[in-house]
């Protein structure tokens, strides 16, 4: 087992070495980093060794040459470090937990450079500082520990960041004096009217808010081993894990932090701890978690062969926002980089969404099926009688000559608005009344018929039902009206006996059910006018027997009722103003019926 070399200088310029910082990059678990700083030739790097139970794992010499350069390091599990009897280590340790030991060069050495950087990485990653003093506490080695922690202010800070809390364990190796363990405590609280040397113990105190002091005797001497044994099992017992801002640095952030550290102290000679913070915070957890995240909706994205037009039900877009604000609800303290890296994730979902709806969109856009629609286009109107002669003389129509156009209407897959071409002219022209029940006039039936009708009179009812006759009628529909007469001579002579005007009396027709041959007419409410057109009242019903008619009472029934329709379609589009100035309400002649029958 030996260390690696991690932090290297040439020509006093600091570099890190592959071997080590490739080692730090394996690290998977979680470590505990403790780090060894202090006086030159001291024995640090023998201490360091025996943490660890194995001599020599990192270099030691008797010599008054520097053996250490910058920084060595060595992980071991801790696992192994352990002693299941030794209370002091209750916790037992994580399975893949590692300890990562730093060995730094001497600070006080005469033969040994000052290096800024090496007092940096004790301030920065050491969760327990071990400094080391040769022989004795004294004000130098003091000194020299705030030489080490003049480094802080080489690292900037922002008003919401401070730097993470670390352990003191100082030590006096070598030691030939009586020292019992509040020596420490001791020498910090000794007053002195010399304002440097207060400062001094303040800045110890600030620093460190826990404290622990352990003296070594020379090897060889009956107390070296266990006192060396105490050190050590206080140091497994005390590891802590490295965090920044809260959040606990694995091997391939620590490796990026180192690297921010080495690269910031050659360009300004200070470190700023919020760019430490985002190397942890954000480049070692939220950005991975992003892309994580990010790879994830990549590959669930919808894979589409056609147009799906429920595709927003597929997108999980705040979903996956949920999961990452999930993931890092432990750093509610550090929102604003919280806030960039959900942003970022963000940005990255809309981009990838928006292929699969562009995606979406290119198949909406296909065609679904293509409609032909029309529509007449007006060129010119008339005005016009509805017939030379007869009983509807007097109605004047508007005819309306059209262009027929058409147009192709294509819908999309999408759905929406469909999209239509320009109207173009079929080169057919068609003729359309205003009026349009007009339309059907000529397709009315005419019917003239001999009907027997049953008399409102009640004498005339006697007579009929004691000698078995009814008063057979001259019955023609025409025309929307009904018109009757009572004898062939009458229809010579004048004017009808009874007309039905369906243009003014609306009317109901209705087929008997208990009589096949008869039929009704009768009001919808009330004759209107109906004095000008028979006898009876407003209310009165027409009874009709068509027993011995030419035409059956079926279809005197059902072309009565084209004629009622007619006339009430009629009736609608005239107004009932127009209506009565174009139509006699009055009882005709057989001319006045027959002008073109």
């Amino acid at each position: 087992m030996k260390s690696l070399p991690l932090l290297k200088f040439k020509d006093e310029t600091a570099f890190l070495v592959p071997e080590g910082l490739d080692e730090i990059q394996r690290l998977q678990g979680p470590f505990c980093p403790i780090i060894f700083i202090g006086d030159g030739r001291s024995g640090k790097s023998y201490l360091a060794s025996r943490l660890l139970n194995v001599d020599g794992v990192f270099v030691s010499s008797d010599s008054a040459d520097p053996v250490t350069e910058g920084v060595d390091m060595i992980m071991v599990p801790t696992q192994t470090l352990l002693d299941p009897k030794d209370t002091r280590t209750p916790d037992g340790g994580k399975d893949d937990e590692q300890l990562l030991v730093l060995d730094c060069e001497g600070g006080n050495n005469a033969m040994a450079a000052i290096r800024t950087l090496v007092n940096v990485f004790g301030i920065v990653l050491g969760t327990v500082v071990v400094f080391v003093a040769n022989g004795m506490a004294t004000e130098q080695a003091l000194q020299n520990l705030n030489a080490s922690l003049a480094a802080r202010s080489l690292i900037r800070l922002d008003g919401n960041s401070q730097l993470p809390t670390q352990d003191l364990v100082f030590v006096v190796n070598k030691n030939t004096l009586r020292y019992d363990t509040s020596a420490l405590e001791k020498i910090l609280d000794q007053k002195y009217d010399d304002p440097g040397r207060q400062e001094l113990r303040e800045t110890v105190r600030t620093a460190f808010p826990r404290r622990d002091f352990f003296a070594v005797p020379l090897m060889g001497m009956p107390d070296f081993e266990p006192a060396v044994g105490a050190l050590r099992g206080h140091l497994v017992e005390a590891r802590r894990p490295l965090l920044v801002g809260g959040v606990s640095v694995s091997g391939t952030q620590l490796a990026g932090l180192l690297s921010l550290l080495v690269s910031e102290i050659r360009k300004t000679n200070e470190v700023s701890f919020p760019s430490m913070k985002r190397c942890v915070i954000f480049d070692g957890f939220l950005a991975p978690l992003v892309n994580k995240l990010s790879d994830d909706v990549r590959a669930a994205l919808p894979q589409l062969d056609d147009y799906d037009p429920e595709l927003s039900s597929r997108d999980t877009r705040e979903m996956v926002v949920s999961r990452f604000n999930e993931a890092s609800a432990h750093l509610g303290h550090e929102a604003m980089l919280r806030d960039e890296a959900r942003a970022l994730l963000r940005e990255r979902l809309d981009v990838l969404w928006r292929e699969v709806e562009m995606t979406n969109e290119a198949f909406g856009n296909e065609v679904f099926f293509v409609a032909q629609e029309e529509r007449e286009a007006l060129v010119s109107s008339k005005k016009l009688p509805v017939r030379q002669r007869g009983l509807l003389k007097k109605i004047v129509v508007t005819l309306q000559t059209l262009n027929v156009e058409s147009r192709a209407v294509v819908h999309k897959k999408r759905g929406g608005d469909p999209e239509c071409s320009d109207w173009t002219f079929t080169m057919r022209t068609v003729q359309r009344l205003v009026e349009s029940a007009f339309e059907c006039l000529n397709k009315l039936p005419i019917i003239k018929g001999h009907l027997y009708k049953h008399s409102p009179s009640a004498l005339r009812s006697m007579l009929r039902f004691m000698n078995g006759h009814q008063q057979t009628r001259i019955c023609i529909l025409k025309e929307g009206h009904f018109v009757w007469w009572e004898s062939e001579a009458a229809l010579t002579g004048g004017s009808a006996n009874g007309c039905i005007n369906f243009f003014v009396h609306r009317a109901q027709i209705e087929a008997d059910a208990g009589d096949l041959a008869t039929f009704t007419i009768r009001p919808s409410a009330r004759w209107e006018m109906a004095d000008n057109c028979f006898t009876g009242g407003a209310t009165r019903a027409f009874h009709f027997d068509a027993s011995t008619c030419e035409v059956t009472r079926d279809n005197w029934v059902e072309a009565i009722r084209q004629h009622i329709e007619f006339a009430d379609l009629a009736r609608e589009q005239l107004g009932t103003t127009r209506l009565l100035d174009s139509i006699r309400i009055y009882r005709p002649t057989v001319a006045d019926v027959e002008g073109n029958m």
